[in-house]
């Protein structure tokens, strides 16, 4: 066992150790130096205890998409390090960082979205204020709807 391994795992044993309190910063820091190692296992472990994405840093981010942006096959990491049992069944390592980067790329998604959703209820509330029945249970006639609001909000 090399020592740049021995120091990741005492620093991932304190940082999921519950009675030691960490830092945010050592947190990011440490989250980037295990994605870079190709440990997703602890990684995913350690992303928990930073709270998610809600205290990740612009460079942990950067890093957990280089470490999901590697072949399938590279993804579940040496294994190396030793983490603790888990008390609940949770997914898999790297099915969990795809869906941690996968969340991230939706949140964008949606947010972008959002300010054509006002524009499309304003449509909404027009065409019913007009008196027009807008059913559209699916089909030709949802797809027909579709692209009239499509044309509508240009």
């Amino acid at each position: 066992v090399s020592a740049s391994c021995q120091a990741l795992q005492q620093e991932v044993d304190a940082a999921l150790d519950c009675t030691i309190s960490t830092s945010l910063s050592s947190l990011n820091s440490l989250a980037c130096a295990l994605a870079e190692a190709g440990e997703t296992a602890a990684l995913v472990r350690v992303w928990d205890a930073l709270g998610g994405s809600k205290g990740a840093s612009p460079a942990t981010w950067l890093a957990v998409e280089a470490l999901h942006a590697r072949p399938k096959h590279l993804l579940p990491g040496s294994g190396a390090l030793r983490l603790p049992a888990q008390s609940v069944r949770a997914l898999p390592p790297a099915r969990r960082l795809h869906k941690i980067c996968k969340g991230r790329r939706m949140s964008a998604r949606s947010a972008g979205a959002q300010e054509h959703v006002a524009n499309g209820l304003a449509w909404v509330a027009a065409q019913r204020a007009a008196g027009r029945s807008l059913e559209a249970g699916g089909g030709r006639a949802r797809s027909l709807l579709a692209k009239e609001l499509r044309k509508a909000l240009g």
